[in-house]
């Protein structure tokens, strides 16, 4: 997430780049994930503590084969958005930025700008980021549901950071 809202390219459009990032900053203040993993972490003196968490990630999917396969599926999706978020940051971003973004974009009447390959680069990493978000959506919202109030302020900012790749 962090990458994302940190690029300098089109992935995300430019009037919302600044409130992502000071949003990403104060889950960093927050403490938002570092309070993720502390929760995971087990405390050697609090056995019936880890017994109930091991119960409980245990009834949502997120121990043994089925979080082989979850883990595995966000593996997958991540190759896949890495390597072409990397060849549109190769290729550089378009001179014209993608006029499906402007408010006055008119798909009927659209306007002749230049650069398409690098343009489709940039769509294409776009959707497969929000898809691997989508993908760590699976593991995140089992994992909220496990240990109920914890990531819940990371999962609305993922979910955020979806809907304005997924254009």
């Amino acid at each position: 997430m962090h990458d994302i809202v940190s690029d300098s390219g089109p992935l995300i459009p430019e009037d919302l780049r600044a409130s992502f990032q000071a949003e990403f900053e104060d889950l960093e203040k927050r403490g938002a994930f570092e309070e993720v993993i502390e929760a995971l972490r087990p405390d050697e003196e609090a056995g019936e503590h880890v017994e109930k968490l091991e119960a409980s990630l245990r009834r949502v999917g997120l121990i043994g084969a089925q979080l082989s396969l979850k883990l595995s599926v966000i593996d997958w999706a991540e190759e896949r958005a890495l390597s072409a978020f990397q060849r549109a940051k190769d290729a550089g971003p378009p001179e014209v930025l993608d006029p499906e973004d402007s408010a006055d974009f008119d798909a009927a009447n659209p306007p002749e700008a230049g650069d398409p390959a690098r343009r489709s680069l940039w769509r294409r990493a776009r959707k497969l980021l929000a898809k691997l978000l989508k993908a760590i959506d699976d593991v995140f919202e089992s994992l909220i549901s496990a240990i109920p109030h914890v990531g819940e302020l990371i999962l609305e900012f993922k979910k955020a950071l979806e809907s304005a790749l997924d254009r």
